[in-house]
């Protein structure tokens, strides 16, 4: 029982070790609005008494964790399946416990909470917009990410810089520096600012979110409702991965981001902030909530890789090479008949999957290769069935990446080849 009790404690230690702001707003008749934070709110500045935050923090674990993670594991991780990498940290934790190099407790377990929070949470700082006026129009969070000499990147949502012409950075002591807009990825959306100083600032490593699994204890730092709450340190774990939204209300689930799903609470002006998992690594920056009287907890980051691979091509050529721009705009054949009927389109006998095409957009990658009215029912060697699962498959594919498409137009099939996938370039 005993050695029972030390490898379920481990397995949860291990899940430990692996470890804005848009808003949807769910109304009565389903439709998801997507907003983004203009303002914050006046609020009274409180002193906030730490241990007593990592003494909740320690009852949500034991409370909101333990059991589901104890009964996740029970159900679904068997000796054969359980992968070797964490196999072998097991072994490895195993040995430091047998050792006394480690000691399982919950203090342990608040340490490595605490650990996180003093020597990574500093590199999140917040970002302030202001208009042609020096109006302030956003506030946000923002995640300084590498250094180069005297000059610091940052790394934010698009759509908290998107109406600014002059920028700063906020620090926790409540000094100020004025940063430059480097590039922003529209369709991911993230945008990375530098700022250039002489002073000592910390910095935060992008982790493997390739490595993220549910029920990974994870936190997020950020500002929420703006600089009377700098700085907040919220914790959950990672609810669901690959997660698609409609971010645009056009009706399809967009296939630009797949998603880190989590509980840690987030709000207005966390927007650009990081989640960090007990490694202190940032696994993901956080960038939507859902809300609404009937949905709680439901967060969602942009993961690390995409994010730093985007960063990259943002320092270098100012856009991102990343995700690439097919710009059309167009509707999934399957589940839309009341769509066509109402628009009087009278659909070819036999086609029952695919895109049909209602605009296209100069600048796009199928710009010049398809027009209104075609049926696109292959994109590269993805056969089209629904948007969703589409847009799982292309999410795989990065600018410069060469494709071939299978329409429908007049009566016929047609396979157009070598067709170059663009960036955007607003």
């Amino acid at each position: 029982m005993k050695k029972l009790y030390i490898f379920m404690t481990l397995l949860i230690l291990t899940g430990l070790l692996a470890g804005c702001t848009g808003i949807f707003d769910t109304v009565p008749n389903d439709e998801i609005t997507f907003y983004t934070s203009r303002s914050t709110t006046t609020t009274t500045s409180n002193t906030i008494d730490k241990d007593l935050v990592i003494s909740d923090i320690y009852e949500m674990i034991r409370a909101q964790i333990y059991e589901d993670v104890k009964a996740d594991i029970l159900e679904n991780i068997s000796e054969e399946r359980f992968d070797e990498m964490y196999a072998d940290i097991v072994a490895e934790l195993l040995l430091k416990v047998d050792s006394g190099e480690i000691e399982l407790t919950p203090s342990s377990i608040i340490d490595m909470i605490k650990n996180v929070e003093s020597t990574k949470s500093s590199a999140v700082v917040g970002v302030t917009v202001y208009n042609s006026y020096g109006v302030q129009q956003a506030i946000g969070s923002g995640v300084i990410y590498k250094q180069v000499g005297d000059t610091y990147y940052v790394v934010t949502n698009n759509h908290v810089v998107e109406e600014g012409v002059t920028y700063e950075i906020r620090f926790e002591d409540s000094t100020t520096i004025g940063a430059v807009l480097r590039g922003v990825d529209t369709l991911v959306d993230l945008a990375v600012l530098y700022f250039i100083s002489d002073e000592e600032f910390a910095t935060a490593d992008f982790g493997d979110s390739s490595m993220v699994q549910k029920g990974d204890v994870v936190l997020a730092v950020g500002n929420p409702s703006g600089y009377d709450f700098y700085g907040s340190v919220t914790m959950g774990i990672v609810s669901g991965l690959d997660r698609y939204f409609d971010v645009d209300n056009d009706g399809i689930n967009d296939m630009f981001v797949n998603y880190i799903q989590h509980d840690a609470a987030i709000n207005a002006g966390n927007s650009g902030g990081a989640l960090f998992n007990m490694d202190g690594d940032v696994i993901g920056i956080n960038v939507i909530k859902l809300t609404s009287t009937e949905i709680e907890g439901m967060g969602f980051a942009i993961p690390s890789n995409l994010v730093s691979a985007i960063c990259d091509d943002i320092e270098e050529y100012g856009y991102s090479l990343q995700k690439p721009y097919m710009g059309i705009n167009f509707i999934d054949i399957w589940g839309s008949e009341a769509y066509f009927t109402t628009n009087g389109i009278t659909l070819p006998e036999g086609i029952t999957n695919g895109f049909y095409i209602i605009q296209v957009y100069s600048g796009g990658s199928l710009y010049g290769y398809v027009q209104a009215g075609d049926i696109i029912v292959q994109i590269a060697d993805i056969e089209i069935t629904t948007a969703e699962d589409f847009a799982y498959e292309f999410s795989k594919y990065i600018v410069g990446d060469v494709i071939s498409i299978v329409i429908y137009r007049n009566g016929g099939y047609m396979t157009i080849e070598d067709i170059t996938l663009k960036a955007r370039v607003d």
